[in-house]
């Protein structure tokens, strides 16, 4: 049995004296980070925190969010990670259904914590990273009184370390709950993957409340890496953090690529010690296109990644020439994740069909937060079910199709949304768009709409769309009918919502 805070004591052992965390003001060894640890650890017990209890933190990226990660593991409890994008109303309701027992909360968000504790009964008490007012408990003065916890009795690999809330796209979001043997899994795949080593440096960019950010700092700190935590996040702090601190792995999304290349190139800085850029497997022709001019301009490679929250993160990944020569695949399956693509029948399907992606694998959830009805359908025996379509090649590459319930289905046949959206995307008039089914009152089940944010000025009428299509894609995937909106809606991290599309357009159509 192994436990997340078990690697990192191994890498506190060899690495003592290094820096595990640089947050551009100061450097903190792994030896103080463990310290640290251990004293928060105790706090937190002798504050009545319990095994299994949810703690809810709010901050952005510093190391604190890290040490408070590992203490509530140490512990036996459970971090649940909220976003600080947010609405109060939003964050009001994850605390609630997973009555949570305490919040971390940062400086930055204060201004919620009234509201946040006056509407979650369940919030025993709060603790603040750097100056918060009114919270109860300040970090610093926790891990001044220097306690240490009591051994915690009966903890296994098996325990909740995490719940982290999907994004949500089709429905109220769920709560996923990643245990330690799955955390400890990932990490070391990821940290074989990018072949992480002590000297390796690690720009923290992407946001600790999700996965890849904790993965990648776990992952490091395992192999006795430094974390640098930026700050700032505009394109010119990080093109200066990644040349002043020498970097050599970090997460970039698009159009960060192009402004750190802009930027770079004005101020004529080079890159010396990067070694690999991660992102999305899949991206496409123009992505794959930008990239390999960044590789090619800093010598270093690419890594793109598929995964999903309820598979503690990546699944499959591609890298180097493979990506550039097919920039529509997101890879193949990771070591020891075994990945199928079942028809309908729960049968492996041959090359070239569709299919959804099933994963058998430790790094796989048990299940949702108090969700019985999609723990019920969430695996067939031992594989669970992403709700994912794609393909597979004959060389074993994977090709991302679309979502299993936003395909489309008219007159017998299947059409996937993210296939007309992508022909549809290069018309110059359309500024955004989402692909959707509609009821069709002519009895062919479904009816493809596209629903359509213009660019100012411009007009399209069903014609010019379906005129666009034509030639590119089949007659019964070419949309019927056209919803021209204000505004497409997406969540917090860029997801077009369609189940909030539909429903609206389904009510006004009726």
């Amino acid at each position: 049995m192994t436990l997340i805070q078990d690697i990192l004591y191994e890498a506190v052992r060899k690495h003592g004296d290094r820096t595990a965390f640089d947050s551009m003001h100061d450097r903190v060894t792994f030896a103080g980070f463990w310290e640290r640890v251990s004293y928060i650890a105790g706090a937190l017990a002798d504050l009545g925190l319990k095994k299994g209890e949810r703690i809810g933190i709010l901050a952005g990226n510093c190391m604190d969010y890290i040490v408070y990660h590992y203490a509530v593991a140490k512990i036996g409890a459970i971090l649940l990670v909220l976003n600080t994008r947010h609405t109060g109303n939003e964050l009001v309701w994850a605390l609630n259904e997973a009555t949570a027992s305490a919040l971390i909360i940062s400086e930055s968000h204060q201004a919620l914590l009234d509201t946040l504790t006056k509407q979650c009964e369940s919030i025993r008490f709060t603790i603040g990273i750097g100056a918060v007012e009114k919270a109860a408990y300040s970090t610093n003065e926790l891990a001044d009184a220097r306690r240490t916890p009591a051994v915690a009795a009966n903890l296994s690999d098996t325990d909740p370390v995490l719940l982290i809330y999907t994004s949500g796209t089709t429905g109220r979001p769920k709560g996923a709950l990643q245990t330690h043997a799955g955390s400890v899994m990932i990490d070391r795949l990821t940290a074989d993957a990018l072949e992480i080593c002590p000297n390796d440096v690690y720009l923290a960019f992407m946001p600790y409340f999700h996965q890849a950010g904790l993965i990648r700092t776990r992952a490091t700190l395992n192999r006795g890496a430094t974390n640098v935590v930026p700050g700032k996040t505009d394109p010119q702090n990080l093109v200066s953090t990644i040349a002043k601190k020498r970097v050599s792995i970090t997460m970039l999304v698009p159009p960060y690529d192009i402004r750190l290349t802009e930027i770079a190139d004005r101020e004529q800085l080079t890159f010396p010690a990067l070694r690999y850029i991660i992102g999305a497997g899949g991206a496409g022709p123009d992505h794959a296109k930008r990239m390999r001019v960044f590789c090619e301009r800093f010598d270093c490679r690419y890594m793109g990644i598929y995964g999903q929250t309820e598979v503690t993160g990546p699944a499959t990944v591609i890298t180097g020439q493979d990506y550039f020569s097919k920039p529509h695949s997101c890879g193949k399956p990771m070591a020891e994740i075994d990945l199928q693509i079942w028809d309908e029948r729960q049968r492996p399907v041959p090359a070239g069909k569709v299919g959804e992606i099933m994963i058998r694998s430790k790094t796989c959830i048990p299940g949702y937060w108090n969700d019985d009805a999609a723990n019920q359908s969430l695996y067939s025996g031992e594989w669970l079910h992403t709700g994912d379509l794609a393909r597979m090649d004959e060389d074993g590459f994977i090709y991302f199709v679309d979502r299993k319930k936003e395909l489309i289905k008219t007159g017998g046949e299947n059409v996937y949304p993210r296939e007309v959206e992508d022909v549809l995307g290069k018309h110059p008039a359309i500024a955004d768009l989402a692909v959707i089914g509609l009821p069709d009152p002519g009895g062919w089940g479904e009816k493809v709409t596209a629903v359509v944010m213009l660019k100012d000025g411009c007009p399209l009428s069903l014609d010019d769309v379906k005129s666009h299509c034509r030639n590119i894609i089949a007659g019964y995937k070419i949309p019927q009918e056209l919803k021209i909106v204000a505004e497409i809606p997406r969540n917090h991290t860029g997801k077009i919502m369609k189940m909030v599309l539909r429903d609206k357009l389904s009510r006004l159509s009726k």
